[in-house]
């Protein structure tokens, strides 16, 4: 049995799987030790809630109650202080540790070319690498081409799908391996896509398949629908998924990519429920999401040890940002602008990447959203260069047609 293109390996882990379908290249040291993990929060994360700008003088009008305690202040829900105007979300614990530890990068203000607010169109122009969706692959997929040869020199697969379905960003010619829990959803996303696109010229339908898919997650405890993607996974699926991504990538003749799907963000009601109880239990869904994130991202590094984290980045990126003020049901809608992170050992942490325009109603975009300052490709791009090894060339011409206005970002990296 080989790992290969589209094959779904259940209930397995890492570096034993590995030996069970490969054993030659189990005992074969890989060229490269660099890794690269993609993790999309479908749904479109609120940057004001993970990443709070507490030092804008707009920052606690704009928000109301949506804004958690300031930093320093004598609350279990206190910002955790990362400057003198930005602060990590109160979940966020084990990831503001990584701040201080030099290891986690702080994106703030930055959006793709997509400037509507349809969760489908912006997740396919994020995953496509383009400013439209005629475009059919991945960028992720279309990188793989163009890896330095010796990255695939010793391994039959150099990237593959931890989860469900294969996102979008990973779709295309070229062949990866993919894993997913016995847990993980199974549903069609391709029915409920086109379900949706069907019922979206009309209002009534659209905005009532909404309601009741959002609902419908609220009642499970967690996204299973992800606005636009089935693959939302709870919490604790998702922590597992990144755990095993760790086993995968450690392996001497593992995979070197990874890709890790976690819905559920969609925040248009009861955005900020939390209640004040024990901080081992969760305080509703989206405080859930975040611990969830959180835990995540520790487990992904204590999986793949010291050694392989210090070769490590690994991106965190949402398809859009949210209103700046709450609605009428204590979320925020559909936005613009949003916040990344960036963490790893290859990663220059400990830094905030931001050209903030501020709160105020007239820096906004349209007057309601975080208005964009940078584009995400400029992130991918100094990724797949900087890390992985790809060109210049193929970089803009076909894993990113028509972005040089989008250029790569120094001093995030470590040479």
């Amino acid at each position: 049995m080989n790992i290969s293109r589209r094959t779904t390996l259940r209930g397995l882990a890492g570096s034993a799987l590995i030996a069970d379908v490969a054993p030659g290249l189990a005992l074969a040291k890989a060229y490269t030790d660099k890794r690269f993990v993609f993790v999309f929060l479908r749904g479109g994360m609120d940057g004001l809630t993970a990443v709070p700008a507490y030092g804008d003088p707009e920052f606690y009008r704009a928000r109301g109650a949506l804004a958690d305690d300031a930093p320093g202040t004598d609350s279990k829900f206190a910002m955790l202080k990362l400057d003198g105007l930005f602060a990590l979300n109160p979940d966020l614990k084990k990831m503001h540790a990584m701040y201080g530890e030099g290891e986690l990068a702080v994106l703030h203000s930055l959006a793709s070319p997509y400037r509507e607010r349809s969760h489908f169109d912006a997740q396919d122009v994020m995953e496509n690498g383009t400013t439209g969706k005629a475009e059919k692959t991945g960028w992720l997929n279309r990188a793989l081409a163009e890896l330095p040869a010796d990255t695939r020199a010793t391994r039959k697969e150099t990237a593959m799908v931890i989860g469900a379905l294969t996102p979008y960003v990973m779709r295309g010619p070229e062949s990866y391996s993919s894993w997913s829990p016995p847990t993980a959803p199974s549903a069609s996303r391709d029915l409920m896509d086109r379900i949706a696109r069907a019922y979206r010229p009309d209002p009534l339908l659209s905005d009532s398949l909404e309601k009741a898919r959002t609902a419908a997650d609220m009642a499970a405890g967690g996204d299973m629908s992800g606005m636009g993607s089935d693959r939302g996974v709870n919490n604790q699926t998702f922590i597992r998924m990144m755990g095993v991504a760790g086993e995968f990538l450690r392996a001497d003749a593992g995979a070197r990519i990874a890709t890790i799907d976690y819905g559920g963000w969609d925040s248009h009601a009861e955005q900020n429920n939390r209640v004040d109880v024990a901080t081992t239990r969760f305080a509703g869904r989206f405080p859930e999401l975040y611990i969830g994130l959180d835990e995540g991202m520790a487990k992904l590094k204590e999986s793949l040890g010291p050694a392989a984290w210090a070769e490590t980045v690994v991106l965190v990126v949402t398809e859009f940002g949210r209103t700046v003020r709450m609605n009428g049901t204590k979320g925020t809608d559909h936005g613009t602008g949003g916040a990344a992170f960036l963490a790893g050992g290859r990663v220059r942490g400990g830094q905030i990447i931001a050209d903030w325009r501020g709160l105020k109603e007239a820096d906004l975009y349209e007057g309601r959203d975080l208005y964009p300052t940078r584009d995400h490709r400029s992130v991918f791009k100094t990724v797949l260069a900087q890390h992985l090894g790809v060109a210049e060339g193929p970089l803009e011409d076909r894993i990113f047609p028509e972005s040089r206005g989008a250029t790569q970002l120094s001093g995030l990296l470590k040479a």
